[in-house]
């Protein structure tokens, strides 16, 4: 468990123990790594409505996995979240594609492929099975989301 972890440990803690409601946790070029973002998850998600971790390469699907869970908690208050610059790949979005699924807070997601261009189309499919409900029309009409 590396020294910031624990640091970003602490600050969920914090964030859980006094029930602080942030309104940005900007967290851009800190060195978070997958462990990191595991400490940081839960609090964060529960008690802040925007987190940037813009550029934070050390971030994989991982890491991401820990954060969609966090998002698709019910108790989540992200509203949006800032992933660019950091390599997310087909499994990144696979995983970040369940998070939308479940989300009921989340609004804006913005990513950025310039980092890693290992997004496939395989990738992208599991974002549009998350965005769009083919299922049938009416869960077509009611998923209405915007991809910008």
């Amino acid at each position: 468990f590396s020294s910031a972890a624990a640091g970003l440990g602490s600050l969920s803690s914090l964030l859980q123990r006094y029930e602080v409601n942030l309104k940005n946790l900007e967290l851009s070029s800190c060195r978070i790594n997958d462990e990191g973002l595991r400490a940081l998850s839960q609090g964060a998600a529960n008690h802040c409505e925007e987190i940037d971790l813009f550029p934070n390469e050390s971030i994989t699907s991982t890491g991401l996995s820990y954060l969609s869970n966090s998002i698709r908690s019910d108790s989540c208050r992200v509203e949006t979240l800032h992933l660019q610059g950091i390599p997310i790949g087909d499994d990144g979005m696979e995983v970040l594609a369940r998070g939308l699924a479940d989300s009921k807070s989340l609004w804006l997601l913005e990513l950025d492929n310039s980092v890693d261009v290992s997004e496939t189309s395989a990738g992208w499919l599991a974002f549009s099975r998350a965005l769009c409900d083919t299922s049938s029309v009416n869960s077509t009409y009611l998923s209405n989301h915007t991809i910008c």
